[in-house]
């Protein structure tokens, strides 16, 4: 087949086409990007266009695009997604009741959640990692005494300035409370977000007044979903990760190391190394570390996060939060593990780092599971015969 896959901004690009391409497809990347991802009348009849003059026979993207999906569904060719974000609101488009559309998504509550409003066409399917590129990365003696590490976290904190739900003001003081409130009680619980559902209609009226939302005319999202997934579950996801970086700061025993794009003064034991490229160097930072960390971002609700697949595919130690989609396919303690508080972290790290045989022996089992199960070339197998059984 000739697949089109837009080259905008997504982890696995050299991944996912040499995938394709060993499969037997031909590749061709389409630079050209909307001003807007729903509605871009222009883009929609170039893009279309080129389709038909390239005779393309499918369009595939990292993460749900609705005006990808009405090319797609306008010139009858099949549109394939696989979603690693979460939140994703494009995936309520009313564009994902297209009968072009496969859309995969690494979140299996989150495919549950879409079947449930009627999308028929809407597969689980978890991320995956390159194990020919992985297997021939070398570490030299210059990256282990650059990288090496008892801890590392590769990720934002959100401590960016003026983040969504910081920009609530002059909030009435039980309002306030009650957010704080239901936030504190959600970063207790992993494998069940319930926050929607504690946004009274009272509330919602408080939020409105003070950052006025309106969800798409042409989607299906509430007024929940956005205050819940964009504003409340990115402040648990700073809270929690800045107090997680604040307990190992205390510990100067253990040589931390944080991988962030913004400056972190508040952790004075801390080492911040700034970013790392995903596919040169990331890897690297996993198998020298002894520990690495994943912290979910909140709003993903059962899925294996990208970054846990990431350092168990690097052959990395993962001890991460508890995620109910893990249970599928690795079992807790023998291919990864996870804490249940940050406590529970603490006392892990603790025991991990004076039992290195187990330690080692975990992390190899994690990536053989992961090899073995979780490759790019099988996803996309998959994913092309559900294409042609239509």
């Amino acid at each position: 087949m000739k697949i089109l896959i837009p080259d905008w901004k997504s982890f696995g690009r050299d991944d996912i086409r040499e995938t394709l391409v060993n499969l037997g497809n031909e590749v061709i990347f389409y630079q050209n990007e909307p001003r807007n991802y729903r509605q871009d009348p222009r883009f929609r009849s170039e893009l279309r266009n080129y389709v038909k003059e390239e005779h393309i026979d499918l369009i595939f993207s990292s993460n749900y695009y609705p005006i990808l999906s009405n090319v797609c569904n306008d010139i009858k060719i099949p549109y394939v997604s696989w979603c690693y974000d979460s939140p994703l609101v494009l995936t309520y488009s009313d564009t994902i009741f297209h009968s072009c559309n496969y859309i995969f998504i690494f979140d299996g509550q989150m495919v549950t959640d879409l079947k449930a409003l009627g999308v028929k066409q809407v597969y689980y399917l978890p991320m995956a990692v390159n194990p020919k590129r992985l297997s021939t990365l070398t570490i030299s003696p210059e990256h282990r005494k650059l990288l090496d590490a008892d801890v590392s976290f590769v990720g934002s904190l959100y401590n960016e300035k003026h983040n969504l739900y910081d920009r609530f003001s002059d909030l009435p003081a039980y309002t306030k409370g009650y957010l704080e409130g239901i936030m504190a009680a959600q970063q207790q619980i992993y494998g069940q977000l319930f926050l929607e559902e504690c946004l009274t209609p009272e509330i919602l009226e408080e939020l409105q007044k003070n950052i006025p939302l309106e969800p798409s005319r042409d989607g299906h999202e509430t007024l929940r979903y956005l205050y819940a997934n964009y504003f409340l579950c990115r402040k648990i996801t700073q809270t929690e990760r800045s107090q997680c970086m604040a307990l190992l700061n205390a510990r100067k025993d253990l040589l931390v190391k944080l991988y962030t794009p913004n400056p972190t003064p508040q952790f004075t034991t801390i080492q911040n190394m700034g970013t790392v490229h995903y596919e040169k160097e990331m890897p690297l930072v996993f198998q020298c570390s002894r520990i690495n960390l994943n912290i979910s971002l909140r709003s993903i609700q059962s899925g294996i996060p990208l970054r846990a697949m990431d350092i168990m595919g690097a052959g990395g130690f993962l001890l991460t939060n508890y995620q109910r989609d893990f249970d599928r396919h690795f079992t807790a303690g023998k291919d990864y593990v996870y804490y249940e508080n940050l406590d529970d972290l603490i006392e892990k790290i603790d025991y991990y780092l004076t039992n290195p045989t187990e330690r080692d022996e975990i992390a190899r089992s994690g990536q053989q599971k992961v090899y073995s199960g979780h490759t790019y070339e099988q996803r996309f197998q998959k994913i092309l015969d559900i294409i042609q059984k239509g």
